[in-house]
């Protein structure tokens, strides 16, 4: 068995140095949160302080509230207009992709089902919305509609902007998001000429995801918006199923999402995330992908170090 790898997301520059000295095997940087004026000044900075690979994720298929959203909090009760153009104070301004799929009784989960919302009724350019789940809506964070809607997409512009300004640097490698077929891999390899790590964030027939696996370099198995679209069960399920076929893939599997949210805000895991994680690498999974933990959590070199005390074949 190889070296168990940790991709290590981060948002501040100045944490590269000790992430790596710390044991990250690779950094990962969510372009939906940047800008691509600050993205391009990241990946110079990159350059010239940071020697590990560097995953930039690109948006996809999947769907994120706008860049200007407002900072609102949400209470279970009230009621919320959805849009694309939303003037209102407490609008929620959503992908324009998904409108046309929004119905009354459908249900809507942002930041992987942290917060919850119920459409009660659409109109041309709006929908509105009853909160059953209340939290804090931010600018970017993911939107689920369940089933995800778009089925196959051709890359974004502002993707494909992207990858033409960051592909000239060794180092870069692509994460994609919301992967439902081989072509869209093939799309980003061609015009990058990287490697692409794809991401399962949706449930799949797993003859599919192993036609997605031969034309990617890896996988990353993504609980967040499978859990946010399939519920407890249904994600349960999936991934047993996925964790026992995994060696039929044939690529290296990553696991992402909540892997030790508990050390997000504090400096321990908990014994339940322990053991899971060292399931995880039981079970052929080849890494872990560190989100919030590292990203916006208080303790990003504890949350390394600990993954590199469960996961150590000594």
């Amino acid at each position: 068995m190889g070296a168990f790898s940790i991709v290590v997301t981060i948002s501040d520059r100045k944490l590269l140095k000790s992430v790596e000295m710390a044991g990250a095997s690779a950094i990962r940087i969510n372009s939906s949160h940047v800008t691509l004026e600050d993205l391009q000044k990241f990946v110079s900075y990159y350059e010239e302080n940071c020697s590990l690979p560097l995953y930039i994720d690109l948006q996809g298929a999947k769907l994120r509230l706008s860049r200007s959203q407002r900072v609102i909090e949400l209470k279970a009760g009230e009621q919320v207009i959805l849009g694309s153009k939303c003037s209102e104070l407490r609008g929620i301004l959503i992908d324009p992709r998904s409108l046309s799929y929004l119905s009354p009784g459908i249900k809507v989960s942002i930041e992987d089902g942290r917060i919850e919302l119920q459409v009660l009724k659409t109109e041309a350019d709006c929908a509105r919305a009853m909160v059953l789940r209340g939290g804090t809506i931010r600018p970017s964070k993911g939107m689920n509609i369940s089933p995800h809607p778009i089925n196959q997409i051709e890359l974004s512009s502002r993707d494909i902007e992207i990858v033409l300004t960051t592909k000239k640097y060794d180092f870069i490698r692509y994460a994609l998001s919301f992967v439902s077929s081989p072509s869209e891999v093939i799309e980003l390899k061609d015009l990058s000429g990287r490697a692409v790590a794809s991401k399962i964030e949706r449930e799949l027939p797993f003859s599919k995801i192993e036609e997605i696996s031969a034309s990617s370099d890896e996988l990353w198995l993504c609980r967040g918006d499978l859990g946010a679209q399939l519920g407890p069960r249904g994600l349960v399920d999936f991934y047993d199923y996925f964790s026992a076929n995994i060696n039929d893939l044939y690529k290296p599997v990553l696991m992402a999402g909540e892997v030790l949210e508990h050390m997000v805000e504090h400096p321990f895991a908990t014994r339940s995330e322990l053991c899971h994680l060292k399931d995880v690498q039981r079970k052929g999974f080849s890494g872990v992908v560190l989100s919030n933990e590292t990203a916006y959590g208080s303790f990003p070199i504890e949350t390394i170090k600990t993954v590199l005390e469960v996961t150590s074949d000594e």
